[in-house]
């Protein structure tokens, strides 16, 4: 009897009463309904925050939260994923790009014009760079590779001072108040035998970089007055304070049969110094060293064998046997 009571008069009033609870409660009802509640964190298109910042080209953007936004993907030869939001602006090297998703837009440009696009060039840069940026109303990805099998490091600059100096060409992609400018070496001696020229590149604003290393990537701390002898080629980067030189190499028999060469790159603290294991120069001349000298008629022989002179062979030997 009682369970029939409840079966038809008790459980009725109360799903009248929830019923009524949640109508009551209009808000909650259409957030959880409508998709858009779940992506209310994204800022709304075509507005900017009071943290967004101009670069020196005058490029508007908000900053990127990269600890959450960046993700570095392989081992040996490694990519990068950017999720960008509405407003960010992700500066890039032109021809880095490997894909980008619905709502991603790339302006290329020359970064400030002809004279700046100049400048990047004598730092191993492309003329040009592309801003990615989206157009959407949640979010969309930009990923980025290397022309070289690479590891990816991605440094902020303004740890170490807002000034980080690299190799020629090192720059992947960055914030986009990030400019490159010309370092220049500090000695002729360190310009003509350093292995990286007269002119290195260097990093400067605030915000976030990633730079390209080949092969295994070590980071060293050099306290004051320390040296590091590295051989040339191994360098990626290195923070302010840290002297770029070179020095002979001691000893005629290290010269002639150690295969470094005539001089050694010195670093002399205090900063931090990255360096990579197996820089690209060094893997090019490897494989130039293995291909067939002797002009073209290296390349002729295989194909005069296959051809022209093993079917002349045969036409000969079907003609003895003729004969």
């Amino acid at each position: 009897m009682m369970s029939l009571i409840a079966r038809r008069i008790l459980f009725p009033v109360a799903r009248r009463c929830v019923q009524r609870e949640l109508r009551s409660q209009p808000i909650l009802q259409t957030c959880v309904a409508s998709p858009k509640c779940l992506s209310s964190s994204v800022r709304p298109q075509g507005t900017h925050s009071p943290q967004a910042t101009t670069s020196s080209d005058g490029v508007l953007g908000e900053p990127i939260d990269f600890d959450v936004s960046a993700k570095i993907e392989g081992n040996e030869s490694q990519i990068v994923i950017i999720t960008l939001e509405p407003g960010q602006v992700l500066r890039a090297e032109s021809g880095a790009m490997m894909y980008m998703t619905d709502g991603i837009q790339m302006n290329t440009t020359t970064g400030g014009g002809i004279s700046a696009g100049f400048k990047r060039m004598l730092t191993g840069q492309n003329m040009f760079i592309s801003d990615y940026s989206y157009d959407g109303p949640t979010r969309g990805q930009v990923a980025l590779g290397t022309a070289f099998p690479s590891k990816i490091l991605r440094l902020n600059v303004n740890e170490y001072g807002g000034k980080i100096v690299c190799q020629k060409g090192a720059l992947l992609c960055a914030s986009h108040t990030i400019d490159i400018a010309m370092e220049f070496t500090k000695t002729m001696t360190g310009g003509f035998f350093g292995g990286e020229g007269f002119i290195l590149q260097a990093l400067t604003g605030d915000g976030d970089v990633f730079v390209k290393a080949g092969g295994a990537l070590i980071r060293r701390e050099l306290e004051a007055g320390e040296d590091l002898r590295i051989s040339s080629g191994s360098l990626v980067a290195f923070s302010q304070g840290v002297d770029y030189d070179v020095q002979f190499m001691k000893g005629i028999q290290n010269t002639l049969f150690s295969g470094e060469g005539l001089f050694l790159t010195t670093l002399k603290g205090p900063g931090t110094v990255w360096l990579q294991g197996q820089p690209p120069e060094r893997m090019i001349g490897e494989i130039s060293s293995r291909v067939p000298s002797g002009g073209g008629m290296g390349m002729v022989f295989p194909v005069v064998g296959m051809g022209g002179g093993g079917n002349s062979t045969a036409g000969s030997g079907g003609s003895t046997e003729g004969q």
